[in-house]
């Protein structure tokens, strides 16, 4: 069996305390006002078996957080009530906690039953009943007991063992968490903080993450129910021993997490439900408190409707007053600001909003409750950017297994290589995106042969990887074709009216008469009498025919005359290993005004490779 956590739950006074300890033989109020005041103030521990812990939670109004922290990472809930009190306050809004954060099982104990006859008991058990309709707990066994003569404990004591063999294993995913509920200096030894893990698991020497802090330790030492172990894993009460760390970075609410998994965040998306038959009516811009984990965190929540009332829910932007530490699908408690009331709970949508609070509202208001549906969308709003299997894993905090199978379950394909995670209808979308754009830039370009491929990835913001992968789709299935060093529409072809076919030629015998020199733009426009502009448009369709070449920010060569220097070149290097620039001059006629800028083109097409003041022959030579 795994790791068992059971939490209680149950007004102050009603004899939690007293009945762990009559199950495990462990008083866990350990602490000296504890035990002067004979009420728990903070959690306490005891160990059922071996496999079993019981986390004991303060039962007084002023503790909730306290006790939220406690029944947090719980697993099976210890709902108490006493015979001789029957439904209190804290019973109530303890009950509405373990609903909230979706306790799964529970078991219920009527204590203190010797201070109570039968008639008045079964009336008690008759508004338990009625409490818990509609609950987790509407069919739990309610066991009497007493520690005066421990009656009904070993039937409590059996039924929680029977529970526990039914708990189904919690979904890990895969990463280490550990929230802290308890730090404290061990003589020796150092920093020791205790939790239970909720997630992956965590060896002697490995490197972890203390969050909010943003800080790094190394695990000393590890101990889970009294024993020293070099391993903890997913639903162990764990100490952890930490070195390099400061007691003040590992408060209760801190959480020890796997490097580069989780981060602190200052807002969230969550789908929020308010308790049904509350006074509170939650508004927009409302200050409110969130129990998610071990932490009590002051909060704004931003509604995408003027208001939220008893049983309503919706989904709403929080924005934290501090750093939270929270992971996509963990479950959190609202109380009021002031006076102190549970009135909601929640479930994380969105770990780390990126977008502005404005541009995001459609985003907030829309985000889907079921994972899956979830993952969908984000995988869409990435459209253009798809992501990794791990970085996936980093965005919905589940495990590789997991991630896996919702990739089949929802037929999504992965890219070759580094494989992107993408669907059909995205892949579509993307083609229809750059085939679009494509036809837009012939048409207003119509005398550009293509439009080059760092332009075109650059426009449409696409990733690098996912970029080539969308073309390579398009050209494998004839819609695109590779032309030089860009792309263009497979049926596009440039067609020149007569006046520009002639101004073309005209362009083209001009930079043939220059033989070697390269010309300026303006000189070429000065010399044909044409614009600049169109000047230009014809010199890109020219250098499509491969005619010329641009040799400079605005100096154009012929190709043929480029290529007779390049074959002069290789022809020079044959006898010798350096040129120098005087004799490039004498070889091509050039000033060293023209010069300079076609060695300096040489060099960029490593045809040669420039040494001080020198040239040695380049690879592509």
């Amino acid at each position: 069996m795994s790791q068992v956590v059971i939490g209680t739950a149950g007004h102050i006074d009603h004899g939690k305390t007293a009945l762990v300890k009559a199950l495990t033989g462990t008083n866990t109020d350990r602490l000296a006002e504890e035990q002067a005041r004979g009420m728990t103030i903070d959690l306490g521990f005891a160990f059922l078996t071996d496999d079993i812990t019981i986390i004991d939670v303060p039962g007084h109004e002023k503790f909730i957080r306290n006790m939220v922290s406690g029944v947090s990472t719980i697993q099976i809930g210890l709902f108490v009530i006493a015979a001789d009190d029957g439904v209190m306050p804290q019973t109530i809004e303890h009950l509405q906690i373990l609903s909230l954060l979706k306790i799964p099982q529970g078991v219920i104990a009527l204590t203190k039953t010797d201070l109570a006859d039968e008639e008045w008991t079964n009336l008690v058990e008759d508004d338990i009943r009625q409490l818990c309709q509609g609950t987790f707990l509407e069919d739990a066994p309610i066991v009497r007991t007493s520690i005066t003569d421990n009656s009904g404990i070993e039937e409590l004591r059996k039924i929680l063992l029977v529970q526990a063999e039914k708990v189904q294993d919690k979904d890990d995913r895969g990463f280490f968490r550990l929230q802290v509920d308890r730090s404290f200096i061990k003589t020796g030894f150092g920093t020791v903080v205790t939790g239970t893990v909720i997630s992956g698991e965590l060896k002697k020497g490995d490197e972890i993450q203390i969050l909010p802090a943003e800080k790094t330790g190394r695990v000393r030492g590890l101990q889970s129910h009294g024993k020293t172990i070099d391993t903890v894993k997913l639903g162990d009460r764990a100490a952890v021993n930490v070195t390099g760390l400061d007691k003040s970075d590992l408060w209760r609410g801190a959480e020890l997490v796997s490097s580069g998994w989780l981060k602190s965040t200052l807002q969230i998306i969550a789908h929020i439900s308010i308790i049904p038959k509350t006074k509170w009516i939650i508004k927009s811009k409302q200050r409110i408190r969130i129990h998610v984990g071990t932490q009590e965190l002051l909060a704004r929540v931003l509604l995408t409707k003027k208001s939220l009332k008893a049983g309503e829910s919706s989904n709403v932007l929080i924005q934290f007053e501090t750093p939270a530490v929270v992971a996509m699908d963990d479950r959190f408690v609202i109380r009021s600001y002031s006076p102190l009331d549970t009135i909601g709970g929640g479930v994380v949508l969105d770990a780390n909003p990126k977008d502005t609070v404005k541009s995001q509202k459609l985003w907030v208001k829309n985000l889907s409750v079921e994972p899956e549906k979830r993952y969908i969308q984000f995988i869409d709003r990435e459209m253009n950017n798809p992501h990794t299997l791990n970085e996936w894993r980093k965005v919905f905090h589940v495990s590789n297994q997991n991630l896996k199978a919702f990739i089949s379950n929802n037929k999504l394909r992965t890219t070759k290589g580094k494989p992107l995670i993408y669907s059909d209808n995205n892949l579509d979308k993307c083609k229809a995106i750059i085939t679009k754009y494509l036809a837009d830039f012939h048409e207003n370009q119509p005398y550009q042969k293509f439009i080059k491929g760092e332009e075109l990835k650059k426009k449409l913001n696409f990733n690098n990887n996912w970029f080539e992968f969308v073309l390579s789709e398009l050209i494998t299935k004839g819609e695109v074709r590779q032309v030089q060093s860009g792309y263009a529409l497979v049926n596009y072809s440039v067609e020149l009216s007569d006046k520009d076919q002639k101004n073309a030629d005209i362009i083209e015998k001009l930079i043939n008469s220059f033989n070697y020199e390269p010309l300026a733009i303006n000189l070429i426009a000065e010399e044909s009498t044409l614009p600049i502009k169109k000047v230009l448009e014809l010199l890109h369709v020219l250098k499509g025919q491969e005619k010329v070449i641009d040799i400079a920010e605005g100096l154009w060569s012929n190709r043929l005359k480029v290529k007779e220097i390049s074959d002069k070149l290789k022809q020079y290097f044959a006898k010798s290993d350096r040129l120098s620039v005087a004799y490039f001059k004498d070889m091509t006629g050039l000033t060293r005004k023209s010069a300079i800028p076609l060695l300096e083109y040489l060099d960029r097409q490593k045809i040669t490779i420039r040494d001080g003041n020198e040239r040695l022959q380049g690879e592509a030579l």
